[in-house]
């Protein structure tokens, strides 16, 4: 940075003396009896010329800082999918015969009881930091959606899907798609809860059938 050229003027107690208020290179005079020392001026352009390196440096180190966020916040979403063994998954998902696509990642965690495998964060912008950070942010950490109840037979009731409109019981849900394995009629939707519930919500449930008879 540059260094300020500096002059002065002499105390206030010596403006009637023939040697107060004279400017100087240095500073020439001891601090006066009364207390007071030579007031400290510094030439305008040298000063602009100072304030500008000044704001210069100040937004490097504003940029460095965020960087650093930055760094440290991709090193936590890096820690947490280590931690909890989660699996990223990215998929493509045709939407219907537009001949148009939905991509989207998923952040799969690991349980010992059923369902083993359950979406903890997903998007659908190809987006994987929004992805971890969903779920980074569950309720519970490592998390615990809403969606996967405790208690198994609650989980089959609620993820249970009717049969296609076919007939067929071949039928899933996943990243965004409720579909049929054997036909392949899908229902696209932003998350997929929402693409189980509106299946279910198009497709008439079926009795189970009546048990054999001895």
């Amino acid at each position: 940075m540059s260094e300020l050229k500096v002059i002065y003027l002499g105390p206030a107690c010596e403006a009637e003396t023939g040697d107060g208020r004279t400017w100087a290179e240095d500073n020439p005079w001891p601090d006066c009896e009364c207390g007071h020392r030579p007031v400290q001026y510094v030439l305008g352009e040298t000063f602009d010329l100072v304030v500008a390196e000044r704001d210069a440096l100040q937004l490097r180190l504003n940029a460095a800082d965020q960087r650093i966020d930055e760094l440290e916040r991709d090193k936590a979403r890096l820690d947490a999918i280590e931690a909890n063994f989660w699996d990223v998954r990215h998929h493509s998902n045709s939407l219907a015969d537009t001949g148009d696509y939905n991509s989207g990642i998923e952040l799969i965690g690991h349980w010992m009881d059923k369902p083993t495998e359950r979406v903890i964060g997903e998007n659908y912008s190809e987006n994987l930091r929004a992805a971890i950070d969903q779920a980074m942010a569950s309720p519970a950490y490592p998390p615990a959606r809403p969606e996967y109840p405790d208690n198994e037979s609650a989980q089959n009731d609620d993820w249970h899907m009717n049969p296609c409109k076919q007939g067929h019981r071949d039928v899933g849900a996943s990243g965004g798609v409720a579909h049929c394995y054997t036909c392949s009629e899908e229902i696209t939707a932003a998350t997929t809860q929402e693409a189980f519930e509106q299946w279910n919500a198009t497709h008439a449930a079926v009795d189970a059938a009546p048990e054999a008879k001895p």
